[in-house]
């Protein structure tokens, strides 16, 4: 495949299983033409969230833009599987989407996503630089479910019913004061999270553990990008990260996690846009 969108928004994935994969095409084809971008969603969400704000945008700056649903999330087959689906499961799901790809793509792993795109790294995915937003760090997120568990016990009782009853037994409000600090429009909060899902309980057990992606170090250029009040991968984290990769890391001012949901979006497009300009 080129960096041109697929027919129906459909991809061939690893173990026989059908992708979504959604996208914009470059309105500003620029000279010479940039590689593309590969956007990886986090838990308990889909290529959707990139949909409304960071597809279009980087469309608009010359960019062919892609975002793809893991299986077992969005429009992708696996839903009937993702009991037993581990990390390693979406990494191989990355790489053979990546694969196809007949320019090595731009990999920007969001949360989870971007845990899965370093541990690509480091098994040879078909990449030519990636950017780890908000990023689930090497130490794994152990360190910071504890101080969830302790500052707001209540946000765990809320990912506990997210996970084992829907997103329909969530309360909107509680979840939203964990990931946005610029909220947008209550109507957009309630359709974001009317579309979000449970998750593997497999990999969000695997994202507990430390994880040091030793082999990746030196293979493609990275980048790393943290939201400045964000509650869930909390600052600290994100420069362990940017350790771990020998970078300093940029930061969006004043977003929270969900950074390219949030009413102020445009302020981390642009800050993911000045780190893709340091990646060659």
């Amino acid at each position: 495949m080129g960096s041109r969108l697929p027919r129906e928004n459909r991809i061939s994935g690893s173990d026989g299983l059908t992708l979504e994969l959604i996208g914009e095409p470059a309105r500003q084809p620029s000279a010479p033409r940039r590689a593309p971008l590969l956007f990886i969603h986090g838990a308990f969400a889909g290529a959707w969230v990139w949909q409304y704000n960071y597809l279009p945008y980087f469309a608009g700056l010359g960019y062919d833009a892609f975002a793809l649903s893991l299986r077992g999330h969005g429009a992708s087959e696996g839903r009937d599987r993702l009991a037993t689906t581990t990390l390693k499961d979406y990494v191989n799901d990355l790489k053979s989407v990546a694969a196809q790809f007949e320019r090595p793509p731009i990999l920007i792993g969001h949360s989870m996503g971007g845990l899965v795109v370093d541990m690509a790294l480091s098994s040879r995915v078909n990449a030519s630089a990636a950017v780890l937003l908000a990023a689930v760090p090497p130490t794994g997120m152990g360190p910071a479910a504890m101080h969830t568990m302790l500052s707001d016990p209540a946000m765990i009782w809320q990912m506990f019913l997210l996970q084992s009853m829907g997103p329909s037994w969530v309360d909107p409000q509680c979840v939203q004061r964990a990931i946005f600090a610029d909220p947008p429009e209550r109507e957009l909060v309630l359709e974001y999270f009317g579309q979000s899902q449970s998750e593997s309980q497999l990999a969000l057990s695997e994202l507990a553990i430390p994880y040091w992606p030793c082999s990746s170090l030196g293979q493609v250029p990275v980048g790393v990008v943290g939201a400045e009040k964000d509650a869930i991968v909390l600052p600290w984290m994100v420069s362990t990260t940017a350790w771990f990769h020998g970078v300093e890391p940029y930061w969006i001012p004043g977003a929270g996690h969900a950074t390219m949901l949030e009413d102020g979006w445009i302020h981390g497009a642009e800050i993911v846009t000045k780190c893709l300009g340091t990646l060659g």
